[in-house]
């Protein structure tokens, strides 16, 4: 493949040939300022190729292909059916984006989206060379479509085709599409001069969901494998890949299919693809079943504090109340520092402010003997408490011990603030002390 500027100086000599003799302007049509990626053609080409990676040629070239596999509605995905993984109109999908939820009609036709590219840079360079989409029949069962490159000539053709999918779809789900895959293709829509689909379609992306409801653990367990899709379908769904290809070595397996033309080389890359799209319809439904059916439908405390969360910011405070209560009784330290002190906030936001100091100490009485540091939410705790029994029930001296314990476990400018506290502590001390001697006939020290 040449570099750019070798095709840029190819185009200059080619079309800038304006001489006195030849007029600057002449009467031929105007050249597509696309152009084609010099690969070299796949050993297996046009109908053959279609055939042996068990598709159809989506153009006369056959430059794309175009694979369907369908997946029964009792095909097992894990712990889940295929069936039990359709998107459900009365789940409330609002909690999670309620854009989505202006549109009553989100359910009717959802189309699942995941691309694999040439590279993650982006650039005019970059190519999906497999866009996947997915989607539920009416008789349950669910439909993976994909979009094979056998070359760039078919970038055109499967960009059109691509249309007529989401032209039709009612709502489109992806996982980190909406920084990523979606904006990628829009460019490639943009680079043949074509409008872009997605522009007004309904757009779910279920990563940031994602991280809310399973994110957690990543805090809780140094050895927690992330937040990513693959780690998803294996902690939440059960269902575990066998033989797949790792995403780092898909962009190096399609250059070598386009020297090789070996389709060996990408059947791993389609089953790979075919597996994200149906994980990512799986852990949607997963997702809004769980929020839907509340606290006692969670497997682990860690999602009672997330779906307790999730009530919370969408002000659902009575169900969060319930999911934070549930976690604290289920869960470890871990998780019930967190939900104590959602609680905690909770109270002191209705105004029951003996409740919140209360629950801040059940913060504080988890900290194990001899632990000298604490934890931020710990020092947010002690500080919460020293305010509460300076301001409101006027106890100095207990607030005077919450301070000099967060001054013994602060640094930096929590140090700076805690010694403010301790020396307007004290000067108050000092003054109710005085005063009380006043009041029982004491003269004051002399100077």
């Amino acid at each position: 493949m040449r570099d750019l500027a070798s095709r840029l100086r190819d185009i200059v000599r080619r079309d800038g040939r304006t001489t006195a003799a030849v007029p600057a302007v002449v009467d031929t049509p105007a050249r597509e300022l696309t152009y084609e990626e010099e690969f070299e053609a796949p050993a297996i080409a046009g109908a053959s190729l279609a055939e042996r990676m068990g598709g159809e040629a989506l153009d006369p070239a056959g430059a794309c292909v175009v694979i369907d596999r369908r997946y029964p509605a009792h095909t097992s995905h894990g712990r889940h059916t295929i069936e039990r993984c359709r998107p459900d109109v009365t789940r409330p999908i609002d909690l999670f984006d309620p854009r989505v939820s202006a549109n009553p009609d989100w359910s009717r036709h959802v189309v699942y989206f995941d691309i694999e590219t040439t590279g993650l840079s982006g650039g005019a360079g970059t190519v999906a060379f497999l866009v996947g989409c997915g989607w539920f029949d009416t008789d349950g069962d669910f439909t993976v479509r994909q979009f094979f490159l056998a070359g760039p000539a078919g970038e055109k053709p499967m960009l059109q085709a691509l249309a007529r999918v989401f032209d039709a779809a009612s709502l489109i789900v992806t996982f980190n599409g909406r920084t990523f895959d979606v904006p990628f293709m829009e460019t490639r829509w943009a680079f043949h001069r074509t409008a872009a689909p997605t522009d007004d379609l309904p757009h779910f992306d279920m990563l940031p969901p994602a991280r809310r409801l399973w994110g957690r653990r990543d805090l809780a367990r140094p050895d927690a494998e992330g937040c990513s899709l693959s780690a998803l379908e294996r902690r939440v769904l059960g269902f575990h890949r066998q033989h797949d290809v790792p995403g780092f070595e898909i962009p190096a397996r399609y250059f070598q299919f386009l020297r090789t033309g070996d389709t060996a080389l990408v059947d791993g890359v389609l089953e790979h693809n075919r597996h994200d799209l149906v994980s990512l319809a799986a852990v949607m439904s997963h997702a809004l079943w769980m929020v839907h059916e509340g606290p006692q439908a969670c497997r682990e405390p860690s999602e009672q504090l997330a779906v307790g969360q999730v009530y919370e910011r969408a002000g659902w405070l009575e169900r969060a109340v319930d999911a934070y209560d549930l976690a604290v009784t289920l869960g470890d330290a871990d998780v019930q520092r967190p939900a104590l002190a959602r609680l905690a906030l909770m109270h002191r936001r209705a105004g029951r402010h003996d409740h919140a100091a209360t629950t801040w100490q059940r913060i504080l009485d988890l900290v194990p003997r001899g632990r000298r540091s604490l934890l931020p939410i710990e020092r947010h705790a002690m500080e919460a408490l020293a305010i509460h029994h300076e301001h409101r029930v006027r106890d100095l001296g207990r607030a005077r011990g919450y301070a000099e314990a967060l001054g013994a476990a602060s640094m930096g400018r929590t140090r700076v603030d805690t010694d403010r506290r301790m020396q307007r502590l004290a000067r108050k001390i000092e003054a109710r002390d005085a005063g009380k001697k006043l009041e029982l006939g004491y003269e004051p020290d002399e100077p």
